[in-house]
């Protein structure tokens, strides 16, 4: 699955697993207003106007700063009313196996504050722990630690398709297969079925915000 696209996996060892406004002063002329004439025009001191009002100015949780050259944006897949929404971040730009570590660091991570504020959460279990095991060809096996008992079907399955979404956004995966204690994982599509197959990303699309 390239980057930028929207992003499948039983026995007894087998576990069930988410401006810029522009500021226009008028200087209004005649002594009907009260206001003198002037013959230059006055500057406004910058430190005078409101941050929100300066050009270019966002506070959108999805657009990451990108002039540090060293960075490039990453996709991350959180959660608001029950759907998955994308959000993107900055990581460092290294090989893959990097990449792969620092999307996993960002999910972990969770919303910012700001984020949080607008209602977007995430599905992963508090305490869960995700690795990568194994990048074969366009492949990851991913090992899953942590508690995930006692959740809901509908929190299983976004936790599952943050994950397989954000993974698969990256150039170099299309799969990604989950693992806990060396044995697949049964994982929930969004279809309602189970499977122990690699998940991509058409497995957890219809979940994604429009």
């Amino acid at each position: 699955m390239s980057e930028g696209s929207a992003g499948k996996g039983g026995g007894s060892a087998v576990r069930r697993w988410w401006g810029g406004v522009v500021l226009v002063a008028m200087l209004i002329a005649g002594t009907a207003c009260g206001v003198p004439g002037q013959d230059e025009p006055v500057g406004i001191d910058p430190s005078a106007v409101p941050s929100q009002l300066h050009s270019g100015a966002t506070d959108s949780p999805s657009t990451p700063n990108t002039s540090d050259p060293a960075t490039s944006p990453v996709t991350v897949y959180f959660v608001r009313d029950d759907r998955l929404v994308r959000l993107r971040r900055n990581a460092p730009k290294q090989p893959t196996s990097e990449r792969l570590a620092s999307v996993l660091r960002l999910l972990t991570e969770g919303p910012n504050d700001l984020e949080r504020s607008r209602a977007i959460a995430s599905a992963l279990p508090p305490g869960l722990q995700l690795r990568v095991v194994a990048h074969q060809g366009q492949r990851v096996d991913l090992e899953l630690a942590g508690d995930t008992e006692g959740r809901s079907a509908t929190e299983n399955v976004l936790a599952v398709g943050q994950i397989v979404l954000s993974i698969t956004d990256l150039a170099s995966v299309d799969e990604v297969r989950l693992i806990r204690d060396g044995a697949p994982v049964e994982a929930l599509l969004a279809d309602g079925a189970l499977t122990t197959d690699p998940l991509k990303a058409s497995d957890y699309a219809s979940l994604t915000s429009p």
